[in-house]
């Protein structure tokens, strides 16, 4: 009788486990990164900051970075970045929001495009923040790229909005962002 009430307790246990993955699956299948990322940065502002990890605080966006308006909605812009252009979603990233007529405008995208490849030297960085208007606040800099050179690419060094936004409108050639 106990061997039965095992094999039965494993089966139930191997079968919760097997719907807790499915379920789980379904769900980072249809949460997008920058997702993550906006609802990480809404539940970090909800903590003073010495009780959050200096990783996971929410800063503003440094105001050297400020491209301007592009004429488009947040979801057009990140779509036509990563299917025109080639950028990929970042997990890895500060998170940023910053105040704007009273209201917290949270990123909705962070984007890198690495123009050598995953394994160059430096990368585009590129982060979209909602407009009251509906469309998208564009911020950029070229950096060096975290997955090559991760210790350069936390002390900074390469690190040059002036140059990430001359990229950004080379590379956006017919894009006009005012």
């Amino acid at each position: 009788m106990a061997s039965k009430t095992t094999a039965r307790n494993v089966l139930m246990r191997s079968v919760l486990a097997l719907l807790g993955s499915v379920l789980a699956w379904r769900l980072f299948k249809s949460v997008s990164v920058w997702q993550v990322r906006r609802h990480g940065a809404r539940l970090s502002n909800q903590f003073p900051d010495s009780l959050v990890p200096r990783p996971l605080r929410v800063l503003p966006p440094p105001e050297s970075e400020y491209v301007g308006v592009w004429d488009r909605s947040p979801e057009s812009a990140r779509e036509l970045l990563v299917e025109e252009y080639g950028f990929e979603q970042t997990f890895r990233a500060y998170l940023h929001a910053y105040e704007r007529a009273g209201r917290t405008r949270y990123e909705v995208a962070s984007c890198s495009y690495k123009p050598e490849g995953a394994t160059g030297d430096y990368q585009l960085h590129v982060r979209l923040f909602p407009t009251s208007d509906g469309r998208t606040d564009v911020w950029c800099h070229w950096e060096r790229n975290p997955d090559v050179a991760p210790l350069a690419h936390i002390r900074q060094e390469g690190y040059d909005p002036a140059e990430g936004k001359r990229r950004l409108r080379k590379l956006l050639d017919d894009v006009s962002i005012e």
